[in-house]
């Protein structure tokens, strides 16, 4: 009884500390490292001829917030915020690695959820991972979808949504009502951002596929709120390389 207590307390406790530090902006930031690795060397290498929808977004949003150094300006804040999380990683315990095939199996487990479930929710509903001009590969198509997974959150939910959140936050001093209107809000454009290119689909079709995007763009921001941006960041990748390239 007393082993059997014990092995129980250590496990409580790894769970305690696994949420508490998998959680953390500084961790996610080192968690997310390989994936900027791979999607910017697999860029470098592969060059594929069609970006994504949310690259053409990103780069719409930055453009229009600063200029033409927009891109630039994305680029070096990402690695102010990776040299950052280094610093405050050295300053502290250190990065714990052991979290990290756990924090991968949990992202893995709500990207399959996702896949499974969101159609059956969402009729009609089209792909999140599809663009409007695909990559014509797999090998293109799981680079660009790495990507995505990594900037759109990082652009609709660390930046967009938490923006969003410290905004109303100060102007109605309700927490409740700023996370619900900001993850709203922020999901919405989610979803219009894979439309800046056109479309061709029907009304109702149209409709349902916003819808789907919409849905998705919530539960990401759910993902980012209870469990941090790094897990975000791995189960939007995941979503993306299942639906654009495993059962594409």
């Amino acid at each position: 009884m007393g082993k059997a207590q014990s092995l129980t307390t250590i496990d409580a406790g790894f769970i305690r500390r696994y949420h508490r530090h998998t959680r953390g902006l500084a961790a996610s930031f080192l968690f997310i490292l390989p994936l900027l690795i791979i999607y910017e060397m697999g860029l470098a290498i592969l060059r594929p001829p069609a970006a994504s929808w949310a690259g053409d977004a990103i780069r719409w949003l930055l453009h229009g917030a600063f200029g033409r150094w927009g891109g630039l300006s994305f680029n070096l804040a990402v690695i102010a915020g990776i040299v950052a999380s280094l610093l405050a990683m050295r300053r502290g315990r250190g990065a714990d690695l052991e979290f990290y095939p756990a924090m991968l199996a949990e992202s893995l487990i709500y990207s399959l959820l996702m896949v499974l479930l969101m159609p059956r929710v969402i009729r009609y509903g089209l792909p999140l991972a599809h663009a409007a001009t695909p990559a014509p590969d797999a090998l293109n198509r799981l680079i660009l979808s790495i990507g995505a997974g990594v900037y759109e959150e990082i652009v609709f939910r660390l930046g967009l949504m938490s923006a969003i959140y410290a905004i109303l936050l100060r102007i109605t001093r309700e927490s409740w009502f700023s996370t619900v209107v900001a993850i709203l809000f922020s999901s919405v454009l989610f979803a219009a951002a894979h439309y800046l290119n056109g479309t061709e689909m029907p009304l109702e079709q149209l409709a349902w596929s916003f819808a789907y995007r919409a849905v998705a763009g919530i539960i990401f921001a759910a993902i980012y709120i209870y469990r941090g941006l790094g897990v975000a960041c791995y189960t939007h990748a995941f979503y993306d390389v299942l639906v654009a390239v495993v059962f594409a």
